[in-house]
């Protein structure tokens, strides 16, 4: 791995999740550890490029296992969760139209990135266009017991049903009761030609299983 790809891999945002007194010990005593090496027995080594794949390492395969996951402030919420969706809208003619569908999220994520795919499945069985955020936002509740996601996503869209591609977004909270994380929140989107919204019921962790069906 070239120093190049390092630097580029660690840009935009990527210590964002990381609690910054702990990141900067973690840099400093790898630094110190990798350079003591490096001097005692001569080595023709980057510090920097040893240093950076450490973090990436960490970043990409360890920031959720003992004792790295305490050097972020998040917690883990990847996985698979399914749940309901409670949609309403209001059409041409004025009329209001509500609904309630099957809903799955797929939450994928690392110590830098968080990525929400969403789809729901309709009576006949077959499933919406999938959904996947476009943004981040994380915070701690005020209670600080639990987190809240806050992201705008892209939809594909369907031919199908005659609706093109569209933004919406999604408020929801990441809660751990007892050891079950479960999801609530809301959501509204710019679809066209009626906008939706809506909330999320019954959301459930299932599985590690962060593979979704598209």
């Amino acid at each position: 791995m070239t120093l190049e790809k390092v630097k580029d891999s660690m840009e935009k945002d990527y210590f964002k999740y990381y609690k910054p007194n702990f990141l900067i010990y973690l840099i400093v005593g790898v630094f110190a550890i990798i350079y003591i090496v490096k001097e005692k027995y001569l080595l023709s080594i980057s510090v920097l490029s040893i240093l950076s794949f450490f973090i990436i390492i960490i970043t990409k395969y360890l920031w959720n296992k003992n004792p790295f996951k305490f050097l972020f402030w998040i917690d883990d919420f990847s996985g698979r969760y399914e749940g309901n969706l409670i949609y309403s809208y209001v059409d041409e003619k004025g009329a209001s139209h509500s609904g309630e569908l099957k809903h799955v999220k797929i939450i994928s994520q690392s110590g830098s990135k968080i990525t929400v795919y969403s789809f729901s499945i309709k009576p006949d069985g077959t499933k919406s266009s999938l959904s996947v955020n476009k943004g981040m936002f994380v915070e701690k509740t005020d209670d600080e017991k639990h987190f809240r996601l806050i992201y705008t996503y892209l939809n594909d869209g369907s031919l199908e049903q005659g609706f093109p591609p569209h933004y919406g977004t999604e408020i929801i909270k990441v809660l751990n009761k007892n050891g079950v994380k479960t999801l609530e929140g809301e959501y509204y989107t710019n679809r066209h030609p009626y906008q939706t919204r809506g909330s999320f019921k019954d959301m459930v962790w299932k599985s590690n299983d962060n593979e979704h069906e598209f």
